[in-house]
Order: structure tokens, then C-alpha cells, then sequence
């Protein structure tokens, strides 16, 4: 006589494995997966709130100046805003025509002085090396460039910038490839 013996791993909950989920924690899933929509919800609601303010806040209290009030009396000339690195870096050139005027502009040179780009018709608003020591020395004729992360691809060939340093801002400046 030979009996066959049927053996069924059940875990620990149990319920044999491969059995229907329990109403109660199928209940569970969903009140958890909603739970993460909720978080995912709210994490982006703060993102996208900080960066219009953001944005906001480069604008607002700026004084625009043309590229020749800029040049005459600040003693900078800001040339070109290039994409580099396939798109994923900008370029900002910049010469300083007069150190003593361009001092007004930079202050001494440190952090909190250095130029951040303002993407026209977005909320973006791109800083060279965030968290990164800068200091510019100014000096009479000298070039100088900055480099930016192109955040999420906002920038493109043809894209408008505007240059924000301090109170003072340069709309208009064109993205060149």
C-alpha cells in the first residue's frame, strides 16, 4: 500500500501560499499606497511652491538696466550665455571695463554677490556652483566666466536669461549654442 503524501508549505500568516490576499490586507495595501501618493502629493506641492517663489524673489526689488547702463555704470559687459556639455552646462561670459564701477555691482567679489541666471517664462533660477566657495577678484579688463547646471533641461538654444547680481538685473540675454 503506498500513500502519497501531499505536503503544503503554508507561512507564517496562515494562509497557504498563492491564496487570495485577505480583505483586511488588501485594505491595508491600499490605505499604505494612498498614504505615498499623499507624500509624493505634498512633497511636490512644496518643490514647485519654493521654486516660484524662488524665482519671485530674484525679481522682485531688482532694478533693470540695459546692456549700456550695465557697461557705463556698473563697468561690466555681459556677452554670452552659451549651452555647453551637450546642454547640461551653461556658460556665462562676462568683462569687467571698469574695477572701481564693477565693485559696486559685486561687492567684494563673495558668494552672496555672484550672478544667477533667471530663465524667462519659467519658475527657474540657475546658480553657479550652489554651495560651492566663489570669490571673484575684480581687476581692470579682466574676462571672467561662470559656469551653471542646466536644472531639468529649463534652458535651451534661443532661450531668454536674464542676469540677476544683487539689486540689479540685465533682462534679455539670449542662450547661444
Amino acid at each position: 500500500m503506498s500513500r502519497d503524501v501531499v505536503l503544503t508549505l503554508v507561512p507564517a500568516s496562515g494562509e497557504p501560499s498563492g491564496a487570495p490576499a485577505t480583505p483586511r490586507r488588501s485594505v491595508r495595501r491600499r490605505i499604505v499606497l494612498v498614504g505615498i501618493l499623499l507624500a509624493m502629493l505634498i512633497v511636490t506641492t512644496i518643490v514647485v511652491v519654493r521654486s516660484v517663489d524662488d524665482h519671485t524673489s530674484a525679481l522682485t526689488g531688482t532694478t533693470p538696466v540695459t546692456a549700456s547702463e550695465m557697461e557705463t555704470r556698473y563697468g561690466a559687459k555681459f556677452g554670452v550665455v552659451g549651452l555647453l556639455a551637450a546642454g547640461g552646462l551653461l556658460e556665462l561670459r562676462f568683462q569687467v571695463i571698469d574695477k572701481d564701477k564693477a565693485e559696486m555691482l559685486f561687492g567684494h567679489g563673495d558668494r552672496t554677490s555672484m550672478p544667477r541666471l533667471v530663465v524667462d517664462g519659467s519658475d527657474t533660477v540657475l546658480e553657479s556652483g550652489k554651495g560651492m566657495a566663489h570669490k571673484l577678484t575684480l581687476l581692470d579688463g579682466a574676462s571672467y566666466f561662470l559656469l551653471y547646471t542646466n536644472a531639468a533641461n529649463a534652458v535651451h538654444e534661443g532661450s531668454m536669461v536674464s542676469v540677476v547680481i544683487n539689486d540689479v538685473r540685465l533682462d534679455g540675454l539670449v542662450v547661444q549654442q
